[in-house]
């Protein structure tokens, strides 16, 4: 089952990236591509790609917070049943004795049995989360007021109409909050009934005790297959025995189980099994605007794929893509060379500095104290003097992994070539790195 729902994961989060690049530009990462080039299919090409860049770009850890989030709205809406399960049996046990089993039968069941047939007719008008669902939606998108919320939610809607997901995931939500609403209502229901002594009957102001005998019997129909007898009428009218009363309270508890939990935990194990099938068949649609450009890509060719004889210093290339770390504070370095040696004297002791990053050491001891030390923004100066190439590009790319934020600061010397920064600005660009000058 985890392996299914990792795949509605996957192309959740193709289209988080697909839209990401729809709004900020296709994103070029030649060691992700070449990665997932080597996967049979496009689809998992893409999946892989997707996985890949969205730890660069953040979504990883952005939707690890959302589920944070997630969980805690779980959380409250099942203390919320809970709480609810608590008000209902105690409201319902607390009026004067005798206790009517038809005003205990009602008041523990209604509420249930009415949204039920609520739910039954919202099948038939659209499709919907319900409303556990809705509510869920709403809280993620407000809690925090992060924008990254309304995002995922939008993502996750748009996904669940076009492959009809929207229908059996709202139900699952809707029976599996009402299953523990109707379980907790049991427990709390049996805990007064062993620990305090009622007396039940089935006194009524407007039915015949006749036509009353017979609803008892149709509702005592299922709960007598399994061997729990409804009390008469007549054995509960005038006087009651100890073991009639024994009997109607087991008769409640057997009730509560079979309408309430088992009644519900049936319809949800039937909308799950859907869920799944339907999650079965999903396919991405590479037709999509934005995935021209990734399939162009992801298309093996040997006749015009590149074959880079640049040393990769880094190892980008032979490394598992890492998710950057949240981490406070900022720090600046410089690759490769400082172009305004001015700055680099006034700021050189700076504890916000780590200095010139030009050797193979120097960037292997830097990527260890980002790692032991994360920071929240990376500023890297780059000389728009020397020429970009593929190792300071990669290296770029490889700092995106350690940090959530890396900026690019072109520090542009008296006559620099205007070219020359112009390459400069479409090489960073082409790698998905915020720049500036």
């Amino acid at each position: 089952m985890l392996k299914i729902f990792s795949r509605f994961r996957s192309v959740w989060m193709a289209e988080l990236v697909r839209r990401h690049e729809l709004q900020n530009g296709f994103q070029r990462a030649d060691a992700i591509e070449q990665q997932a080039r080597q996967l049979p299919t496009m689809e998992q090409r893409v999946f892989k790609r997707a996985e890949l860049l969205a730890a660069r770009l953040g979504l990883v850890h952005q939707l690890r917070v959302w589920d944070h989030f997630r969980r805690l709205i779980a959380i409250l809406l099942s203390v919320f049943a809970i709480v609810g399960a608590v008000a209902i049996v105690r409201g319902t046990l607390s009026v004067t004795q005798p206790i009517s089993l038809s005003y205990a039968l009602m008041m523990l069941l209604g509420l249930h049995i009415i949204l039920f047939l609520l739910w039954c007719f919202s099948l038939i008008i659209k499709d919907s989360f319900g409303w556990v669902g809705r509510v869920s939606l709403w809280a993620l998108e407000h809690i925090g007021q992060r924008q990254y919320n309304q995002q995922f939610n939008n993502t996750l809607l748009t996904i669940a109409n076009q492959y009809g997901l929207t229908k059996p995931a709202g139900s699952a939500l809707t029976h599996g909050y009402w299953t523990l609403f109707m379980l907790a209502v049991w427990f709390v229901l049996f805990f007064h009934l062993s620990t305090s002594a009622y007396v039940f009957t089935w006194a009524t102001t407007i039915w015949p005790a006749e036509t009353l005998q017979t609803w008892v019997s149709v509702i005592g129909l299922i709960p007598t297959l399994f061997g729990v007898d409804a009390p008469s009428v007549a054995a509960l009218w005038d006087k009651p025995s100890e073991s009639a009363q024994l009997e109607a309270g087991r008769w409640l508890l057997s009730c509560v189980i079979i309408y309430g939990v088992a009644w519900r935990f049936l319809f949800l194990i039937g909308s799950i099994i859907v869920l799944i099938g339907r999650i079965r068949k999903m396919t991405i649609d590479l037709t999509l605007p934005g995935y021209a450009p990734i399939i162009r890509k992801l298309t093996i060719s040997a006749a015009t794929e590149l074959v880079d004889a640049d040393s990769d210093v880094s190892g980008i290339d032979n490394a598992q893509w890492r998710t950057p770390k949240p981490g406070q504070g900022e720090l600046v370095i410089s690759l490769d060379h400082e172009a305004d040696s001015a700055w680099l004297k006034q700021h050189q002791k700076e504890s916000w500095y780590a200095g010139v990053i030009a050797r193979s050491e120097d960037k292997q001891r830097l990527l260890a104290r980002l790692d032991e030390h994360p920071v929240a923004r990376l500023t890297v100066r780059l000389n728009a003097r020397l020429t970009p190439d593929r190792a300071a590009m990669r290296f770029l790319t490889l700092l995106q992994q350690y940090c959530l934020n890396v900026e690019a600061l072109l520090v542009v010397p008296d006559k620099t070539d205007e070219r020359r920064i112009v390459h400069w600005q479409d090489c960073l660009t082409e790698e998905g790195v915020t720049w500036k000058q």
